[in-house]
């Protein structure tokens, strides 16, 4: 409730409700008044809003669209990881880090989050237009690129997944895909057809969660994150072309109305600003690095493929969130292997990044550019 307050404030403030949502956190946790700390329960309903919020997403795109932007989707994730892992390296090595955990660094920054970027694009009305799609298929393809970065880094420090090959993760993406492929294209329109006739609602809620798992249960199965499952699960839900009103809103009033106010709240609660005591110079010049890195990167990616000045910057804005993956990170290399400022440096990122996301990109959208890009999109459907 505290989350969603947070939320309904940011909201009269002209902002993004994410905002207030870890905001609340943070004054709720060990940054401020320490009151509430996380639990599994709070881990695993937060997750859930991810899920859900990653899906919701998924039904946004549509996927004959998303095909023309897959070209380009690949250049603007590949230059944004290339950018962000040069910058934190650098960063580590002008810190005085080893070589090794330069790297580390700039992994971390590598990655990205699709669940706070399609948060804030859905804030501003602009899933649907041409950079939202792009942006949206650039962190489908960040989910794997940046997971081989991690291997190879990890390998470096001997963790866990040292001994994983590369083209057995790209074995595992390919399979992926082709199963989720195959049953979003020949078995899920049938059967939702059958679904959206029957006259129960509360079955077309139901099965838009078992999707929701099914997809993302799978994606975990192949070593993938299982958001990515979720985010293919409502595309392919979208290509059905028959989605049911009363389903869609069910999902959102569950996702936005109580399970993603935990999530963005959860970031708070897990960041304890204190821990980074004398690091807070590191903490701003490797903050600077990952809002650079995917800005210049991904914005230079867009910029080859024609895209406008300004629609570049959006589509480097929205890939500037960090993911969880980055903390995942933490818990594969072998204790003792990074400096103690690490972790709550990384967490820091995450919170910050996702933090400065919103008004970034209210500042580059504008509320004139905003109208035009959504007048644009239904004159071409």
């Amino acid at each position: 409730m505290f989350a969603r307050a947070g939320g309904e404030i940011a909201i009269r403030l002209r902002q993004s409700p994410m905002l207030g949502e870890i905001v609340a956190g943070l004054v709720l946790g060990p940054s401020l008044l320490n009151l509430v700390a996380p639990t599994p329960t709070l881990e695993f309903l937060g997750h859930l809003g991810i899920l859900f919020m990653t899906f919701l997403a998924g039904m946004e795109v549509d996927l004959r669209m998303l095909r023309k932007v897959a070209g380009p989707s690949v250049v603007v994730s590949a230059l944004g990881i290339a950018a962000s892992m040069g910058l934190g390296y650098l960063v580590g090595v002008m810190f005085g880090f080893a070589p090794e955990v330069s790297l580390f660094l700039g992994a971390a920054l590598a990655t990205s989050s699709i669940a706070v970027t399609a948060r804030v694009f859905a804030d501003f009305s602009i899933m649907r237009t041409r950079v939202g799609l792009l942006s949206m298929a650039a962190h489908a393809i960040d989910d794997v690129l940046a997971m081989l970065v991690i291997i190879f880094v990890v390998s470096l420090f001997g963790g866990q997944d040292a001994g994983v090959p590369v083209w057995l993760v790209l074995l595992k993406v390919a399979a992926f895909l082709a199963i989720a492929t195959a049953i979003g294209l020949f078995a899920l329109k049938p059967v939702m057809t059958w679904v959206y006739r029957l006259k129960s609602r509360e079955l077309h809620f139901t099965v838009a969660v078992s999707l929701v798992l099914l997809f993302g249960w799978g994606a975990e199965f192949f070593g993938l994150a299982d958001v990515l499952g979720a985010f293919v699960a409502g595309a392919f839900l979208h290509y059905t072309e028959e989605a049911e009103p009363a389903m869609v809103d069910r999902v959102e009033a569950v996702s936005d109305g109580f399970l993603v106010p935990v999530f963005f709240a959860m970031i708070g609660l897990q960041t304890d600003l204190a821990l980074l005591g004398s690091a807070v110079p590191l903490l701003i010049v490797v903050l600077i690095a990952a809002i650079a890195g995917k800005m210049l990167g991904c914005g230079l990616g867009a910029k080859l493929f024609g895209y406008s000045w300004r629609d570049s910057a959006i589509v480097g804005a929205g890939m500037i969130p960090r993911a969880g993956l980055a903390l995942i990170m933490l818990g594969l290399v072998p204790q003792g292997s990074l400096p103690g400022v690490m972790a709550p440096l990384l967490v820091s990122i995450v919170f910050l990044s996702a933090l400065v996301t919103a008004p970034i990109l209210r500042v580059v959208v504008g509320p004139k550019r905003r109208e035009n890009m959504e007048i644009a999109e239904t004159t071409k459907a």
